[in-house]
């Protein structure tokens, strides 16, 4: 079978090697789509402080069983699948207190471990999820994407009647506003700098878009939102000015949340969060349950999702479509890797 390894930043090795075997708790995943992610893009540029080379990259993927080990239940060959891409030691305190997403030996497929840039893929079958029939193989690798979102909106305790401020309109930050749209915020708002990613928050029915170098944070709120403001501030862009908007913006008695992944250390005014009372979450990817949430949002029509695939490569292609995402990164939203 095919897979492509990363030795170094921006180079890929196509190489022919076995079919993986596969152990008796184990299924073999034959490939059809795979995303490209923001931490992709990182490990491609060499910049991603928690993985080393080399590496096969991918954890956004959907594809079909074609062979289940003797004692996996509840799956079989022919089913269409997502993965979620953790692996949690199951004993440290985060574990075994309902968090394994903060597990302190935390591994990812394809940051720490094996990535699914490879024809088939071998996994343990507790990381399975079954795609309902009228899900495509598109949707299902938006899955994993999409349980970002659908973590971040459960982190917070829900938005049910809130009016929410999604701040960056790329994928996360268009599916983050998408979930607490199709969660019952009473009013949601996204922000961003780029008119085209605006423009596609809008086709996902997104009430306010706004562009952020045309009207600052505190004129969009009020504007929007009236005296009140927002009731929840998601920070889905990860550079300092973002997040200082948000505490500065915050309305009393507010919540914030941090789902962007930050580059580099930022200095906040935590006096502000103090004598607001204002609480602040940290997202750090999802738990079992936000997968099958997104599942079920997707399977309910409630998510639009073609309009977040801008383009489909082969996977052989594979350094043309990250060489894409780097040219046109101001028109890009996801790229699809196709096998």
């Amino acid at each position: 079978m095919l897979q492509i390894e990363m030795p170094g930043p921006f180079t890929f090795i196509k190489e022919e090697v076995p079919v993986p075997e596969v152990g008796e708790n184990q299924v073999l995943i034959k490939m059809e789509r795979l995303g490209i992610c923001g931490s992709d893009m990182q490990i491609y540029h060499g910049k991603h402080k928690f993985m080393s080379f080399p590496l096969v990259l991918g954890h956004e993927g959907a594809g079909t069983l074609t062979e289940v080990g003797k004692a996996v239940e509840g799956f079989g060959v022919g089913d269409r699948v997502t993965v979620q891409p953790q692996n949690f030691c199951g004993t440290c305190y985060p574990c075994r207190h309902g968090v394994p997403n903060v597990c302190e030996n935390l591994s990812v497929m394809g940051v720490h471990e094996t990535g699914m840039t490879s024809d088939y893929f071998v996994t343990d079958a507790s990381k399975l999820l079954k795609l309902p029939d009228n899900l495509s193989f598109d949707q299902g690798a938006l899955i994993e994407p999409i349980s970002v979102a659908t973590a971040a909106i459960r982190k917070v305790g829900g938005v049910n009647g809130a009016k929410v401020v999604v701040i960056g309109a790329g994928p996360i930050g268009n599916l983050v506003a998408q979930v607490a749209n199709a969660s019952d915020a009473q009013d949601v708002l996204i922000t961003d700098l780029n008119p085209k990613r605006l423009s596609v928050a809008g086709r996902c029915g997104i009430p306010h878009c706004v562009n952020c170098s045309e009207k600052d944070l505190e004129s969009a709120i009020a504007e929007n939102f009236g005296p009140d403001g927002a009731d929840v501030i998601i920070d889905c862009a990860g550079v300092a000015q973002t997040i200082n908007s948000a505490v500065q913006c915050a309305r009393r008695g507010s919540r914030i949340a941090v789902v962007a992944n930050f580059k580099a250390p930022v200095e906040i005014e935590l006096v502000l969060l103090q004598r607001k009372e204002v609480t602040l979450y940290g997202i750090m990817m999802y738990i079992r349950e936000d997968f099958e949430r997104a599942i079920s949002l997707v399977d309910q029509g409630k998510l639009y999702t073609k309009e977040i695939i801008t383009d489909f490569f082969p996977v052989g292609d594979i350094e043309q479509a990250y060489k894409h995402v780097d040219d046109h990164f101001e028109d890009v939203m996801k790229v699809m890797l196709t096998f």
